[in-house]
C-alpha cells in the first residue's frame, strides 16, 4: 500500500547520541510522503505495514499537511522506539512500540499565543494518568519531586483534579500547575546564570524547605554523635549509631526541622515514642525516645517547619532523657551534624520583576487565576 502522506521529509537532523537513542526530526513540506521519511531512518517496509494495520488511528498519518512535525526515536541497536507526530492544528499523537506491539496516545495539548499546554486529569493517580496522557517519565518525576513538598500524593489528590503543564519548546515544562477544588499551586521555570533550571512559585521561591539544626531550641549537650560503631548502653553490644543524641530535660519541646508530612507516629521497642517526618521525595527525619507526642497529631498530618511535634523523654531502649534524631536521604542514614541538606532557593532580586511578569502572562494565557 502506497502511503500518500504529505509529511516532513525534507530536513533530517539526527540528534547527538546522549541517552541511548537516535532522534530524527522532520517538518512537512508540500509533496512529502511519510514512507520516504520512515525509510530514511533505516526502518523496514514490513514494520511500516505493521504500523499502518495496527490501529485505525495510524491512518491519521495519511492526512499530513505542510508545517506538521514528526520525530522518530531509535535505540542504539537501531530498533524503533516511538514516533511523536505533532500536527500544526491538532493534538499530538505518541506512537510507541514495545514487545512487538504499537501503543497510541493522543496528547491533550492546546495552543496559546506563545506556549502550548497539556492537561492531566486525575482519575486514578498522577503516575497512571500522566502516562496515559503521553507525558514522559522524566517530567512525571519532575512533577512529583517538586509538588511533594506541598501535596501528599497518597492522600490529597481527588478525582477530577488537574495538572497543567505549559511548554515553550524545551524538553521540560516552563510551568507546572496543580488545580484542585481547594487550592491551586503554580510553579514556573527559571534558569540561573549557570543554566540550572528550577521551579519557583509566583513569589519567586522554590517549594522545598531549608532544614534547621538542631531540632530543639534548648538542650544540654550532644551526648552521642553519628558513629559506625558504638557500645550500646542498654544492649551492651557494639553496633552502629546512625543518629545524633541531644541530652535535654524531660518534657523539652521537639520541633520539626523542615516542613513535611507525618509518615509514622508510633511506639516501637527500640525507638520508643517516635515520629517519622517525610520531606518531599528524598528526605526523612526521625525523632525518637519521646516522652509523648504533641496533642492532636496523626499520621498523614502536614507539619510546618518549627512546629512542635513532641517532647524529650526516655522511652524505648534509652538510659536517660534525650532526643535521638536521624536524617535519611533516599533511605540512607546521614550524619545530621555534617550532611548538606536541601535549601530553599529564591529568584535574584534583579530578575524577580520580569519573572513575575512572565508568570502572570503564562497564567493569563492558560486562563488560570
Amino acid at each position: 500500500m502506497l502511503l500518500a502522506i504529505a509529511l516532513m521529509g525534507s530536513v533530517l537532523m539526527p540528534t547527538a547520541k546522549a541517552d541511548g537513542k537516535h532522534d530524527f526530526y522532520f517538518e512537512a513540506s508540500r509533496g512529502d510522503a511519510f514512507y520516504k521519511f520512515f525509510y530514511s531512518t533505516g526502518l523496514s517496509g514490513k514494520l511500516l505495514k505493521k504500523l499502518m494495520r495496527s490501529d485505525e488511528r495510524a491512518q491519521r498519518l495519511n492526512h499530513i499537511y505542510p508545517g506538521d512535525k514528526f520525530k522518530i526515536a531509535l535505540d542504539d541497536n537501531h530498533n524503533f522506539k516511538k514516533i511523536v507526530f505533532a500536527p500544526l492544528n491538532a493534538n499530538p499523537m505518541l506512537i510507541s512500540y514495545s514487545k512487538q506491539e504499537f501503543r497510541f496516545v493522543v496528547v491533550n495539548i492546546q495552543p496559546t499565543q506563545d506556549i502550548t499546554h497539556s492537561t492531566i486529569t486525575i482519575n486514578k493517580s498522577l503516575n497512571y494518568d500522566a502516562k496515559r496522557a503521553g507525558i514522559e517519565a522524566e517530567v512525571i518525576k519532575l512533577m512529583v519531586d517538586n509538588f511533594s513538598w506541598e501535596i501528599d500524593f497518597s492522600r490529597d489528590l481527588r478525582k477530577g483534579d488537574n495538572f497543567v503543564l505549559a511548554w515553550d519548546g524545551e524538553k521540560t515544562p516552563c510551568a507546572m500547575i496543580y488545580v484542585g477544588d481547594r487550592k491551586t499551586i503554580a510553579l514556573f521555570a527559571y534558569k540561573n546564570l549557570a543554566g540550572q533550571k528550577k521551579y519557583y512559585t509566583s513569589e519567586g521561591k522554590t517549594l522545598n524547605d531549608s532544614f534547621s539544626f538542631p531540632p530543639l531550641k534548648k538542650y544540654t549537650r550532644i551526648s552521642s554523635s553519628y558513629k559506625k560503631s558504638r557500645y550500646h548502653p542498654t544492649l551492651k553490644v557494639w553496633r552502629s549509631h546512625l543518629g545524633t543524641d541531644f541530652a535535654a530535660p524531660k518534657g523539652t519541646p521537639v520541633y520539626a526541622s523542615a516542613k513535611g508530612v507525618i509518615k509514622h507516629l508510633a511506639t516501637l521497642t527500640g525507638y520508643g515514642n517516635v515520629v517519622y517526618l517525610k520531606h518531599g521525595t528524598e528526605y526523612l527525619t526521625v525523632y525518637a525516645h519521646l516522652a509523648g507526642f504533641k496533642k492532636g497529631l496523626r499520621t498523614g498530618d502536614k507539619i510546618s517547619k518549627g512546629q512542635a511535634i513532641g517532647f524529650v523523654g526516655s522511652t524505648g531502649q534509652s538510659t536517660g532523657p534525650h532526643l535521638h534524631y536521624e536524617v535519611r536521604i533516599n533511605g540512607v542514614h546521614k550524619d545530621a551534624e555534617k550532611v548538606k541538606l536541601s535549601k530553599q532557593s529564591f529568584i535574584p532580586s534583579s530578575a524577580i520583576a520580569s519573572f513575575k511578569e512572565r508568570s502572570n502572562h503564562v497564567l493569563s494565557e492558560l486562563g488560570i487565576k
